[in-house]
């Protein structure tokens, strides 16, 4: 399935990353759970007043494992 069929499944009017974070919630066992995982730790990085770097780490490593799995599933191509 590609990008386009995704969005008219999960929302033609939302934006790209809107549409696949549905569609990892709703097709990837597990993908919900790390997304939350994801948003949690963007809401306590926004209030951190400190440099962590473990946190910064798993923070990058969570970020970078949506991305690929969203170019895993849906190609580059999504993202234009």
């Amino acid at each position: 399935m590609g990008f386009a069929e995704l969005r008219e499944k999960y929302g033609s009017v939302s934006t790209g990353r809107v549409v696949v974070n549905k569609a990892i919630r709703e097709e990837i066992p597990g993908g919900g759970k790390i997304l939350d995982l994801l948003a949690e730790f963007r809401r306590r990085r926004e209030g951190r007043r400190y440099d962590d770097e473990f946190f910064e780490s798993v923070y990058q490593t969570l970020t970078d494992a949506n991305q690929e799995t969203a170019d895993a599933v849906l190609g580059k191509e999504w993202k234009r």
